[in-house]
Formats: structure tokens, sequence, C-alpha cells
């Protein structure tokens, strides 16, 4: 049984928003919560993984709509590429489990986090994701779906690609190493943006492309931060691969 605290015992209706967004309107960084956890978080990451400086943070846009694709290894992904993209605020999808306690809940909804439930096509989350980008915001997503326990690349979901489909919406890889040892060093490259010429054929079929060019962009940073020389994945993944 859920121990997520019923409607009625909410004094606050924001915390209902933070828990069951519908729309990007529900999804808002509150400035001087940012401040705050980007204090925390760099404190965080600097003394318990050892974070280095951060590479070619150049390449994100200052403005407009703006998709991070990176690998995924641990719980903390999300926070790390996210403090890393300062000082662009970063909007992620976090797992519906971590909205189910209040605290937690008002914390990381402050912060940018917004629910996707795991294992099923959450058109929700997708509705919100595609509104952030419309807005001008810069989203974080993982390709991969879930975290990989052999540190090795995943196949790719088309669905969190399709984010990147729009033309207004710049893609850029980003490569995390480390974090998933226990004390570090964690380090974190974001590359160029990942091209979406020559994507042909239905909405489908270009997704499924611009995954796999995602998963080849980040295979290729990887190695400059520490990480394995690896061939990207060729296959696109299916929800029965949860």
């Amino acid at each position: 049984m859920s121990d997520a605290p019923s409607a009625d015992a909410l004094p606050d209706p924001a915390y209902e928003r933070l828990a069951n967004p519908q729309s990007a309107d529900d999804v808002r960084i509150t400035a001087w919560w940012w401040w705050i956890g980007r204090s925390l978080l760099s404190a965080y990451f600097r003394t318990r993984y050892r974070a280095k400086k951060v590479r070619g943070k150049g390449n994100i846009p200052r403005t407009g709509g703006v998709l991070i694709v990176s690998n995924h290894m641990t719980s903390n992904d999300p926070f790390l590429v996210g403090w890393s993209a300062i000082p662009r605020r970063a909007y992620y999808m976090a797992k519906s489990d971590l909205f189910e306690n209040r605290i937690k809940r008002g914390l990381i909804g402050t912060l940018g986090a917004f629910p996707i439930r795991r294992g099923e096509a959450d058109r929700t989350a997708m509705r919100i994701a595609k509104g952030l980008l419309a807005r001008g915001e810069c989203v974080v997503i993982f390709p991969e779906g879930t975290r990989s326990r052999d540190q090795r690349l995943r196949n790719p979901y088309p669905g969190a690609a399709s984010l990147g489909l729009p033309e207004g919406v710049t893609v850029i890889p980003a490569a995390i190493w480390g974090i998933q040892q226990k004390h570090g060093p964690s380090r974190v490259i974001f590359g160029p943006p990942v091209s979406k010429e020559g994507l042909e054929g239905s909405r489908g079929q270009r997704a499924g492309e611009l995954a796999l060019r995602m998963m080849a962009a980040i295979g290729e940073l990887l190695p400059e931060i520490g990480g394995p020389v690896q061939d990207p994945p060729t296959t696109l993944a299916t929800m029965d691969d949860e």
C-alpha cells in the first residue's frame, strides 16, 4: 500500500500538482529552492563522488528548448547531470515511487523533477516534457529507460527520443562515469548537438533512428572521461525489455 498522503491531507495544492502534474504549467522550478538545491548538490557531489570539472558545458545552448540525453547507471544520475548543466535549470523525469513520500516529493519537485511510471508508455510524463521543451526549457532524459547494472550501453527507447524531433529542440549528448563507484571520482562531459539531418520515414522510424544516434554520440563521449570503448546499440528497446 502506498504511503502517499491523501489529497485532503495536503495543506498546499502545490503538493498535489507535484505528485500528479498534468501539464508543463504544473512543473516549475522554485527559484530560491533551486539556488539552495544547487549549493547542496554541489557540496554533495564534490565530497561524496569527488566530482571533477565538467567538460563541454559550452555545447549547451543558453536559451531555447534543450534535450540532454545521457547514459544511466545510478539513481543519482539525474541530479548529477542537472547540476552539471548549470547555469541552465534542468528538468528531469524521476520514477513515480519517489513522489509517494511527501518530503521527497516537495524537494525534488521544486527542483524540477516530475514523475514517470516505468514499464509503460506514460503519456502524461511525455506531454509534460514536450510542454517544457516548447516553452524553451532544458530537459534531461535517459534513452535507455533504466539503469545499466554492468555499465554497458543498453538499447534505447524510441519514445523518449521522439522528444528531440521538433525543429526547435537541440539534442545534447552527455556521458557520465565514476558515479557508479562508491567514492568516484565522477566525471561529466557534454558533446555537440546530435544531428537530425537525414531522418526519414514515419515519426516512429525517425524517432528510432534518432535514438540510435543519441546512443552513438554518448558512446563516443564515454572514453574521453575514462569510460569503456564499446560499440553503440544498433537495436531499439521495447516494453518487453523491462
